[in-house]
């Protein structure tokens, strides 16, 4: 299959008004009086033996937010970043050593935003098979390697409820081997399954 093909071609914009804060160089959107932090997530295939995986990190359990969780590579966009895509290379290579000769750039997913007031632009890029991952253990904890057939069968996508800081949440879920993944990683799993398998 022509993943790029099902992808979306032309690179989605933020949806509002983009400024920098005083107080850092960190881009921002507002949408309907709401300030979001402007950020990009790399979503790597890589082909083991007959399969695509998508490679993902378990983030350090030292890190200030969302320790521990199953996330994508990628982070806040600089004032100094090119682009969004910018943000998503420069991030792969400070967190799992993933340099930009290693990635052939496929295409978009929708923008995303977050409970946390992150609006995430999605980079789907094909990986080079001799990538050999040099992991930032300040970040990143290990890596997962998630089967793209695992996220085709709509069996594997699971809604749940859950009470998180004091609210009732609905939100989905992959359940993968010891692995939980859910918020935004797994929203956009979902969304990339319905580009690639179901469109």
């Amino acid at each position: 299959m022509n993943y790029s093909e099902k992808l979306i071609k032309d690179i989605p914009t933020y949806k509002s008004k983009i400024f920098t804060d005083r107080n850092d160089d960190k881009l921002y959107s507002i949408i309907n009086g709401k300030k979001y932090r402007n950020s990009a997530v790399l979503i790597p295939l890589i082909r083991k033996g007959e399969d695509i995986q998508i490679i993902l990190t378990q983030r350090s359990n030292n890190l200030p937010s969302h320790a521990g969780q199953i996330s994508f590579p990628g982070g806040k966009v600089d004032a100094k970043d090119e682009s969004p895509v910018d943000t998503a290379y420069r991030e792969a290579n400070e967190e799992i050593g993933l340099s930009r000769e290693e990635i052939e750039h496929l295409g978009y997913l929708d923008i995303t935003t977050t409970g946390t007031n992150f609006m995430i632009l999605p980079v789907v890029a094909s990986i080079s098979n001799n990538f050999i991952p040099k992991l930032n253990n300040d970040e990143v904890e290990s890596l997962v390697y998630l089967p793209l057939n695992y996220i085709a069968d709509t069996n594997n996508l699971k809604l749940m409820n859950r009470e998180i800081n004091g609210e009732d949440r609905t939100f989905f879920v992959y359940e993968y081997d010891s692995y939980f993944i859910w918020g935004a990683t797994a929203r956009l799993l979902k969304a990339l399954s319905e580009r690639l398998f179901q469109s």
